[in-house]
C-alpha cells in the first residue's frame, strides 16, 4: 500500500523543518538510469541551494502516485498524461507542471520468435505489466481499442513487476508480452545475452511521457517550492547529459539497489543503456536543441493527449488542456546558467 511504502523515505536533501520540506512520489521502487536528476541534485547539493527539503518515497508505479497526491501524502511526484486525465474525470484537482519526457515512451517487448507482430495479433493474449495502475497499462489498452479489439474481453493484464521477474514471466511463456518504459526493457537486455523484439504503435510515439505533477491547490500555494523543484531538476538533467557516468556512480552511491546486474560493470552498462534511451525521449529522438527549455509544454501537444485518451476511451469527453497542465513555472525552471553547470560536470 502507498502508506506503508511512504514510511520509508530513501534520503533528506537540504536544510528541512521550516516548512520547505518535499515528499516526492516516483513511481519506480528505485531510480533508474532514466531518472539521473534525483541523484545528482542531492549529491551536487542543488536542493539544498534551492533552500528545500525533498524526501523521495518509490511508490512503483504512477497510478500510486496519483492516489498520494490526492491524499497529500506527496506534495510533487511523477506520472503519464493518461493517469492525470483518469485522475481529473474522477475530479481531483491535478496539474502537470514539468515536462520531463518529450516523445512516448512506452514500448510492447515479445520474444525473438514470437508470433505476435503487432497490437492486432494480442486478441487473447495475456499482457504483462509493472503494475495494474501504470500508465504503460492504460497506454496498451488504448491501442489495444485502436487496433479493434476490447481490453475487457480480448486481453487479459497481469502484474509482474518489472526487471527479471518480468522477464522469467515472459520466457516461461506465463505472459505472451509485456508492456513497460523503454528503460526497463534496456536494462533487461544491455550486457545479459538476453534478447527481446520491442515495437511501439507509430500513433502513440508523439504523445509527451513522464511529468512532474502536482495537486492545483499546493501548487496554487507553494509556487516558489515548486519552481525550486525544478529549477534543481534541470539543472541536474544538465549535469547528467554531460557526465552521466559520473551521474550513475552518484546514483549507485546513494541507492544502492539501483544496480541491475551480476556486477559493477553490468550494472554500470545497464544504467548507461537505461539513460542513452531515456535521453532520446528527452528530445525527440533528436539532438538537444542549443538552447534548452527544460519543463514547457506545447498546448498542442496536452490537446493531442485529450484526443487521443478521449479517442479510446480513456476518459471520456470534455476535459481541457487548462485542467491538466500549466506552463507559469517554466521561466523559473530555466533561470540559470548551464553552461556553468556543463563545466562544473567535466571537470
Amino acid at each position: 500500500m502507498a502508506t506503508a511504502a511512504l514510511g520509508a523515505c530513501a534520503d533528506d536533501s537540504g536544510p528541512g523543518g521550516d516548512g520547505k520540506t518535499v515528499t516526492f512520489g516516483v513511481s519506480a521502487t528505485a531510480p533508474g538510469g532514466n531518472m539521473l536528476q534525483l541523484a545528482v541534485a542531492q549529491a551536487q547539493g542543488y536542493f539544498e541551494e534551492e533552500g528545500i527539503t525533498v524526501r523521495p518515497v518509490f511508490l512503483g508505479a504512477g497510478g500510486k502516485v496519483v492516489q498520494a497526491l490526492a491524499s497529500d501524502k506527496v506534495q510533487i511526484g511523477t506520472a503519464t498524461p493518461d493517469l492525470v486525465l483518469q485522475a481529473t474525470e474522477k475530479g481531483q484537482d491535478i496539474r502537470m507542471f514539468y515536462n520531463w519526457t518529450f516523445t512516448n515512451v512506452t514500448q510492447f517487448a515479445v520474444l525473438p520468435d514470437s508470433p505476435v507482430k503487432s497490437i492486432a495479433d494480442l486478441k487473447g493474449k495475456t499482457v504483462g505489466v509493472q503494475d495494474l495502475s501504470s500508465g504503460p497499462t492504460q497506454v496498451a489498452k488504448a491501442a489495444a481499442v485502436k487496433a479493434g479489439l476490447d481490453p475487457n474481453r480480448d486481453l487479459k493484464f497481469v502484474a509482474v513487476g518489472s526487471g527479471a521477474p518480468a522477464l522469467d514471466a515472459l520466457k516461461r511463456h506465463r505472459v505472451d508480452v509485456l508492456v513497460a518504459y523503454d528503460t526497463l526493457f534496456a536494462a533487461m537486455t544491455s550486457g545479459t545475452g538476453e534478447e527481446l523484439r520491442l515495437f511501439q504503435p507509430e500513433y502513440i510515439k508523439d504523445l509527451f511521457a513522464s511529468s512532474l505533477t502536482a495537486q492545483k491547490e499546493w501548487l496554487d500555494e507553494n509556487s516558489d517550492l515548486a519552481a525550486a523543484f525544478g529549477r534543481a531538476w534541470a539543472k541536474a538533467s544538465v549535469y547528467a547529459e554531460a557526465n552521466p557516468e559520473a551521474s550513475i556512480e552518484m546514483m549507485f552511491q546513494r541507492y544502492p539497489n539501483s544496480k541491475v546486474g551480476a556486477d559493477d560493470d553490468a550494472a554500470m552498462k545497464a544504467a548507461m543503456a537505461q539513460f542513452t534511451i531515456r535521453q532520446q525521449s528527452l528530445y525527440g529522438g533528436g539532438e538537444p536543441p542549443a538552447e534548452q527549455t527544460w519543463g514547457e509544454y506545447s498546448e498542442e501537444s496536452v490537446q493531442k493527449w485529450i484526443d487521443f485518451a478521449t479517442e479510446h476511451k480513456l476518459v471520456g469527453p470534455g476535459i481541457k488542456p487548462d485542467q491538466v497542465y500549466t506552463n507559469e513555472l517554466v521561466e523559473k525552471f530555466n533561470d540559470f546558467d548551464p553552461e556553468k553547470i556543463k563545466k562544473a560536470a567535466k571537470s
